[in-house]
């Protein structure tokens, strides 16, 4: 009897921490895996596991590369929990990590022409006035291949819902520059709609 109540009180408590552990904001996470919670690590790379892979994705046609770089980023997670501050938002941490090492892959074997808009038709946000009942999403698509892989990555970052400040910070770019590349990316995209209209 007294091993039964032990033991429901042990899968108590587990499930309690299970659910303790969701409720959790990313940077709590990030403190108790820093003290060796490696429960708390789970939770994050689940929270962000998909979000960090679709990011690289987006920039490059390669699934395995992306993958080693997504497992790459994850480790240097690791590598780096004990120099994780407080004040920086662990998403944007995670990508910017993501992002130096995909920067790091270009540099080396250089870039990928060929960046994937397939996951944008939905999350792409021009307003129906502009766009002509005629013009199609794959020309819209098209349009957004031509633009540099900075305007791009800004544009991307922008549609996963990171704030100007955010990007920059990932980008290692200044705010201004951020704000210049989704500039010229709308600014390009109008002038293409109205030339095919």
């Amino acid at each position: 009897m007294i091993l039964a109540r032990a033991l429901k009180a042990k899968v108590k408590n587990k499930l309690l921490n299970r659910w303790a552990l969701k409720l959790m904001t990313d940077e709590a996470l990030m403190a108790a895996y820093a003290l060796g919670n490696a429960q708390a690590f789970e939770q994050l790379y689940k929270r962000y596991k998909r979000g960090l892979f679709v990011f690289l994705r987006r920039q490059c046609s390669d699934a395995s590369v992306c993958e080693e770089l997504a497992h790459d980023t994850w480790m240097a997670i690791i590598r780096q929990s004990g120099n994780y501050k407080k004040s920086a938002q662990f998403k944007t941490w995670l990508f910017r990590i993501g992002h130096n090492r995909l920067v790091d892959h270009w540099r080396k074997y250089g870039s990928n022409a060929s960046v994937l808009f397939e996951e944008l038709q939905d999350s792409l946000s021009i307003e129906q006035a502009e766009i002509d009942s005629q013009m199609q999403v794959a020309e819209i698509l098209s349009n957004l291949e031509s633009l540099s892989p900075e305007q791009t990555e800004a544009l991307l970052l922008k549609i996963e819902g990171f704030s100007h400040a955010e990007i920059a910070d990932i980008t290692n770019a200044k705010q201004e520059t951020v704000k210049s590349r989704l500039r010229y990316a709308a600014k390009h995209l109008r002038l293409s709609i109205e030339v095919s209209s």
